[in-house]
C-alpha cells in the first residue's frame, strides 16, 4: 500500500472536493429578495438538523489520479463543536485522524507517530481556499452554507432558476464562487466551488436521502477535487449513522507522538 496515496487524499478530504459539472443548465436570475428568502427557509427545513452525529459505519472509495484505494472511516460531529475523521484502511486499526474545532485542526498520522497542528488560514495561504470549521461541517452533512462563514450572507446571496423546478443558490467572495444545486423538493443535490481564477474547483454531491431519526440524511456523498496537478475523488457510502445521541470524543494523547511540519506531510 502506497503511504503517499494516503498522505495527499488525508487532507484532500479534509478540503473535500470539485470537478466541472458535465450538465449544461439555462438559468434566470430572480432579483426578488422575498423569494430568495422563502426559498431559503425551505432549504432550511429540508436540509439534516441536528445536534449530534455519529457515522460509526462509512465506506470510502478514493481514486487519486487514476489510482484506487478503498478504505473504512467513521465521523463523529457535535453541531458547532467538533469534528472527528477517523482514516482506518483495515477494518478497526486507525490508521489517521482529524480532528477540527472551529479554532484548529490536528492531524495524527499513528503510523508514524506523528501530529500536525494547523489554523484554517492555512488553506487560504496554500490553496487559496477560504474555508473554516463550520463550511467543512456544513459540506459534510449536505447543509446551506456560505464558504469562509459561519452564519448565511443571505444579502449576498443570488437565486437562480433552472429547469424540473431545480434552483440554484449563488455566493462569492474576493476568491471564490460557490453555487449549491437544490432540487424541487428544497433538498440540496450538488454544492460547486472554484477559484476566480480556475486553477482550483471543488464539487461535493449528495444522494439517496433517507430518514434516519427524523433527520434526513444522504446516505452517499460524492466528493471530487481538480487543480493543475491533481485529480481526487473520494465516495462515501454511510452504511450506519445516528442522530442526536450522546456522543463520547476521545482526543488523541500529544504525548505520544511528535510534533511535525504540515508541509512535510504533503510532500510526502
Amino acid at each position: 500500500m502506497n503511504k503517499s496515496i494516503f498522505y495527499y487524499t488525508l487532507l484532500m478530504i479534509v478540503l473535500f472536493s470539485a470537478c466541472k459539472s458535465t450538465s449544461k443548465i439555462t438559468t434566470v436570475e430572480i432579483p426578488v429578495v422575498s423569494e430568495l428568502n422563502e426559498r431559503i427557509k425551505q432549504i432550511q427545513f429540508s436540509q439534516p438538523q441536528f445536534s449530534t452525529a455519529n457515522v460509526s459505519k462509512m465506506a470510502m472509495a478514493i481514486n487519486l489520479n487514476d489510482r484506487d484505494l478503498n478504505v473504512s472511516a467513521t465521523i463523529k460531529m457535535r453541531k458547532d463543536s467538533a469534528l472527528d475523521i477517523s482514516i482506518q484502511p483495515f477494518m478497526g486499526i486507525e490508521m489517521f485522524k482529524v480532528e477540527l474545532s472551529p479554532d484548529s485542526m490536528r492531524v495524527f498520522d499513528k503510523m508514524n507517530k506523528r501530529y500536525y497542528v494547523l489554523d484554517y488560514k492555512y488553506f487560504k495561504t496554500r490553496f487559496g481556499i477560504d474555508v473554516d470549521f463550520y463550511s467543512l461541517q456544513s459540506m459534510i452533512s449536505g447543509q446551506l452554507f456560505c464558504i469562509g462563514k459561519k452564519e448565511l450572507v443571505i444579502d449576498s446571496l443570488t437565486l437562480s432558476a433552472h429547469e424540473n423546478g431545480k434552483y440554484s443558490i449563488g455566493y462569492q467572495n474576493e476568491n471564490i464562487l460557490q453555487n449549491s444545486h437544490i432540487l424541487s423538493n428544497n433538498t440540496i443535490e450538488q454544492v460547486v466551488l472554484k477559484d476566480k481564477d480556475n486553477k482550483y474547483q471543488m464539487q461535493t454531491n449528495y444522494e439517496n436521502f433517507a430518514m434516519v431519526n427524523t433527520v434526513n440524511f444522504p446516505q452517499k456523498i460524492s466528493m471530487h477535487i481538480t487543480n493543475q496537478k491533481s485529480k481526487v475523488s473520494c465516495d462515501f457510502s454511510v452504511q450506519k449513522v445516528e442522530f442526536n445521541s450522546k456522543v463520547i470524543f476521545s482526543p488523541s494523547s500529544q504525548r505520544i507522538y511528535t510534533r511535525s511540519n504540515i508541509d512535510l506531510l504533503l510532500k510526502k
